[in-house]
């Protein structure tokens, strides 16, 4: 290597060195950036830090559904199981990251959307079936969508 290209080696070296020395200093204060740093994912599962997202499918009302158990990588113990939403999984392992409390208010709230999903999934089936109570189920599909973006939207506020 010439010297010339051996000094520009050496600067870009040192710029990639302060860079990282940045970007770790800044993962300490901000949880996101120190997810998208730690994080490894793979077809089905998602690793980040010390806590393992793996991906399940399952049969839901009739349907294959994506479930996420959350498992802690030292122990290789499930934590948490079933989760119904990816955000709620990976809402739980920041707090797991931070130590801040919510975690129990979390899960709560993936059982109300899991439970809004199954309802609206069914009445939807139903609305589907011809007969006398069709528009009903049309009905109770619909609030059941509407129970179910709210139980979303609280625990998008949590995150």
């Amino acid at each position: 290597m010439s010297f010339k290209n051996q000094s520009l080696y050496d600067i870009l070296t040192s710029q990639v060195a302060e860079t990282t020395a940045d970007l770790v200093e800044a993962a300490t204060h901000d949880i996101n950036l120190h997810v998208a740093m730690t994080q490894e994912i793979r077809e089905s599962s998602v690793t980040v830090q010390n806590y393992k997202i793996d991906i399940v499918l399952k049969e839901f009302a009739g349907r294959k559904k994506k479930f996420y158990n959350i498992i802690e990588t030292s122990t290789n113990e499930i934590i948490h199981q079933e989760l119904a939403l990816f955000e709620t999984a990976m809402g739980i392992v920041k707090k797991y990251m931070t130590g801040k409390p919510g975690i129990k208010d979390l899960e709560n709230y993936d059982n109300e959307y899991n439970n809004a999903l199954y309802e609206t999934w069914a009445h939807q089936t139903r609305a589907r079936q011809p007969g006398a109570f069709q528009d009903v189920a049309v009905a109770k599909a619909s609030r059941a969508k509407q129970k179910l973006h709210e139980a979303k939207q609280k625990i998008l506020k949590r995150l």
